[in-house]
C-alpha cells in the first residue's frame, strides 16, 4: 500500500489545532526573542522627538494677485529643501554643530490647498533646536524668494515659539522590542504548524493507495442499513 500525502482542509484545521495546543511554547519562544531584543537595544537612545512650525504667507490684494502668489509658493516651495536655503539657515543659526544636510533631514513643509500659506516643520530631540531651525529655515527661504522675485512676496505669518511632542522615545523603543516578541511567537507557531501539516500521519482513506504488490488480507463489507418499517 502506498501512502499519498494530499494536503486538505482537514490537515490545515488539525495543524491549527496543534498550534493552539502549543500556545505556551509559542509564548516562551516569544519571550526568549523579547529578551534578545532588549539586549540588542539596551544602548539605544530613548530621546523624545519634538516638532516646531513656522507659517509663511503671500500678501494678496485683488484676485489676480492672489492667483499669482498662490502659484509663486507652489512653484518655489521645493527650495525649502535645497542646499542653498539649508546653508543660509545654518548661517542664521550662528554657533551650531548642525550642517546643511542635518537641516535638510530635519525639515519638512506643507503647502495649503489654496497655495497662499506654507508651513515649515522642523523636528529634533531638543525643543529649542526645533524652534530655532524652523525659524531659521523660514527666514532663509524668505531671503531666497526676495532674491528671486526682487520683492517681499513671501512673509512670515507666525513664528515658531514652542515645540510639541512628535514621538515618545520610550514607546518607540518598546515597539521595536515588541517586534522581537512577535517574531519569536510567529516562528514557533510556524514550526509547529508545518511539522504537523507535513507529518506522515494518515488522516483519511483517500491518502492510502492500493498497488499490485500489496496483499489483501481481507475486505470489510459495507453493510447498508435496513430501514425498519
Amino acid at each position: 500500500m502506498r501512502y499519498t500525502k494530499i494536503i486538505g482542509i482537514e490537515d490545515i484545521m488539525i495543524s491549527l489545532l496543534e498550534v493552539k495546543k502549543a500556545i505556551l511554547k509559542c509564548m516562551i519562544s516569544g519571550l526568549a526573542f523579547l529578551v534578545i531584543g532588549i539586549l540588542l537595544t539596551l544602548n539605544s537612545g530613548v530621546d523624545n522627538n519634538y516638532s516646531a512650525s513656522a507659517m509663511l504667507y503671500c500678501p494678496t490684494g485683488n484676485y489676480t494677485e492672489s492667483t499669482g502668489t498662490a502659484q509663486l509658493l507652489t512653484n518655489y516651495s521645493s527650495l525649502i529643501k535645497s542646499q542653498k536655503v539649508a546653508e543660509r539657515a545654518v548661517s542664521l543659526l550662528g554657533n551650531t554643530s548642525l550642517t546643511y544636510k542635518n537641516i535638510q533631514q530635519m525639515v519638512t513643509y506643507t503647502l495649503s490647498p489654496t497655495g497662499v500659506n506654507l508651513t515649515i516643520n522642523a523636528s529634533s530631540s531638543n525643543t529649542e533646536e526645533a524652534v530655532n531651525v524652523a525659524n531659521a529655515v523660514a527666514n532663509a527661504f524668505i531671503e531666497e524668494m526676495r532674491t528671486i522675485t526682487n520683492s517681499d512676496s513671501v512673509q512670515i505669518l507666525t513664528v515658531a515659539e514652542k515645540a510639541s511632542l512628535l514621538s515618545n522615545g520610550v514607546k518607540d523603543l518598546w515597539k521595536k522590542r515588541a517586534v522581537f516578541f512577535a517574531l519569536g511567537f510567529i516562528l514557533m507557531a510556524g514550526i509547529v504548524f508545518a511539522k504537523e501539516l507535513f507529518s506522515d500521519k494518515i488522516r483519511s482513506v483517500g491518502q492510502c493507495l492500493l498497488t499490485d504488490e500489496d496483499m489483501v488480507l481481507g475486505i470489510i463489507p459495507e453493510i447498508e442499513e435496513i430501514n425498519e418499517r
